[in-house]
């Protein structure tokens, strides 16, 4: 992750708000070890048949290329949909942006006491039926938060947090460390209200 406070002189003039920025760094680890191990044994393949089984040193190439993107088609959506950006007062999660001032500062303090994914699921496990019952009943009334981004749900290995516009909308944001993009929310949220106060 990468966190800076300001940058010397381009943020002095600014307001505290827009200093604050936050770049959420995604994990290559599975990305990068699968195109290295793809690319070997094409590497290997193409040793081995080239260069008079050309054709099937082709075959190998191409569906080696289809794994590649099918073992790296959650990293490709994280990147797409997921990457989380703290940056001029204003929150970027994949394709959206919202102002860091829009959220309500409320919202963001009770995001720090969200259960994680964990504990959500062992405080799920703990309930009996009836009260599991009552739990959808009166989720599907509330209605569920908006996914930030344009993804269709919460990738394996992300947490989640859940904050709300003033206009009262509920966002779900996917993070890899929602602990420091919660302290950058809450530092670039107290900056834009300072110039007012």
């Amino acid at each position: 992750m990468e966190r800076a406070g300001d940058h010397g002189a381009s943020a002095a003039g600014a307001p505290l708000g827009r200093a604050v920025t936050y770049r959420e760094k995604l994990p290559m680890r599975w990305a990068v070890t699968t195109s290295v191990v793809l690319a070997a044994w094409v590497a290997y393949q193409g040793s081995v048949l080239l260069p008079h089984d050309s054709t099937v040193w082709f075959v190998v190439l191409g569906f080696s290329t289809f794994l590649a993107l099918v073992f790296n088609s959650v990293p490709i959506s994280k990147r797409l949909y997921y990457k989380v950006r703290v940056q001029d007062g204003r929150l970027t999660v994949g394709r959206e942006t919202v102002a860091v001032a829009a959220l309500t500062a409320e919202s963001i303090r009770e995001a720090r006491e969200q259960p994680t994914d964990a504990e959500f699921a062992a405080l799920l496990a703990s309930r009996s039926r009836a009260e599991l019952a009552e739990l959808r009943r009166s989720s599907h009334v509330i209605g569920p938060p908006r996914i930030m981004g344009g993804g269709w749900g919460v990738p394996m290995g992300m947490h989640q947090i859940v904050v709300e516009t003033d206009q009262g909308e509920a966002l779900l944001i996917a993070t890899h460390d929602r602990e420091a993009l919660l302290d950058a929310l809450t530092r670039a949220r107290r900056g834009s209200e300072s110039p007012r106060g």
